[in-house]
């Protein structure tokens, strides 16, 4: 009996808030002890990027903990409007604070993974209404519209273009009109700063690709390497887990999911290849995380299913908590 009820609280919304108040504690502890380390570095292509927008430190922390608070809202909405998780739970907002908590470093200051996190899940949000329904091109437009607006500030957010080319087939979607709506997404916000003199065509160049991991102490980049491996490992896992389910879904549900995993498995790779730009893919590794963690538990609610629930918790906890000790 004491099993069940574990299992049905940890789906419950009171067990989310409980574990994001406490990551929220934990958080302003360990900014206000000075333990933060800043990202360093400007890779923007026209514009600085988004870890110089914010020169005050209290400002950066708190914007910080905005941008996760965000992503943390378009996730709930997600499945609120498309029912994702097919399924009544909000265990991923307790794994998403849980893995940012794990990075406390990247959770208390404003930069270019906060709005990676953020923009990424507003294009699926965009996205997914296009679902059999070619005449939403003014949905296709917004996406690569954000994409190319953002490039302007990392260039990270290029990389994600052919991800959501790739989606638009998932959707059932590509077409010439589709592709031509791309396109124009693409042009328009260069077109604009060109046009408005925001920037000038000398103004853009490449930025220095000097290795983040270089910036950071070896045992900072322990912690993150053991926290993203712990994230991929339980990632791929339920993902292994999830695709005799998946399959049974119908066409629509089936396109949903499998946009998701095209997402978790190119932000990966992209953290692979792109090593000197590592930490900007690690909030929206967790956002694709906490989502395929959870469509796990939210269709295998055995009894004892919150026990690995438990253990991953507590798993990031421990990283957390040795950042603080050591």
């Amino acid at each position: 009996m004491k099993a069940t009820i574990l299992t049905r609280m940890i789906h419950s919304r009171g067990f989310s808030l409980g574990v994001t108040f406490v990551v929220l504690v934990c958080a302003c502890a360990y900014y206000f002890t000075g333990l933060c380390m800043p990202v360093a570095g400007d890779r923007g292509l026209a514009f600085p990027s988004a870890n110089q927008w914010l020169p005050d430190p209290s400002v950066d922390f708190v914007a910080g903990l905005a941008g996760a608070a965000v992503t943390a809202l378009i996730m709930l909405l997600l499945n609120k409007i498309y029912n994702v998780l097919r399924s009544y739970t909000y265990l991923y907002i307790a794994l998403f604070a849980a893995m940012q908590l794990a990075t406390a470093d990247l959770l208390t200051q404003f930069y270019t993974g906060t709005i990676l996190a953020i923009v990424v899940p507003l294009c699926q949000m965009s996205l997914f209404p296009c679902f059999r329904q070619p005449m939403l091109t003014r949905h296709v437009f917004v996406i690569f519209l954000l994409l190319s607006a953002f490039t302007a500030t990392q260039y990270c957010f290029a990389l994600f273009i052919p991800v959501f080319l790739i989606g638009l087939g998932q959707m059932r979607v590509f077409n010439l009109r589709s592709v031509l709506a791309a396109i124009m997404g693409l042009i328009t916000p260069w077109w604009l700063m060109l046009g408005f003199g925001l920037i000038e065509p000398h103004d853009v160049s490449l930025p220095r690709l000097t290795s983040i991991l270089s910036e950071i102490g070896s045992e900072d980049t322990l912690y993150l390497l053991v926290t993203m491996g712990v994230t991929v490992v339980a990632m791929m896992l339920c993902y292994v887990l999830n695709l005799l389910k998946t399959i049974a879904y119908n066409a629509r549900a089936r396109a949903i999911n499998g946009s998701f995993t095209l997402t978790a498995l190119f932000t990966m790779a992209a953290a692979c290849i792109d090593y000197r730009n590592i930490l900007s893919y690690v909030p929206l590794l967790n956002y694709c995380a906490a989502m395929e963690i959870t469509h796990y538990f939210s269709t295998h609610k055995g009894e004892k299913s919150f026990i690995p629930v438990f253990i991953l918790l507590a798993a990031y906890a421990a990283i957390f908590a040795c950042q603080i000790v050591l």
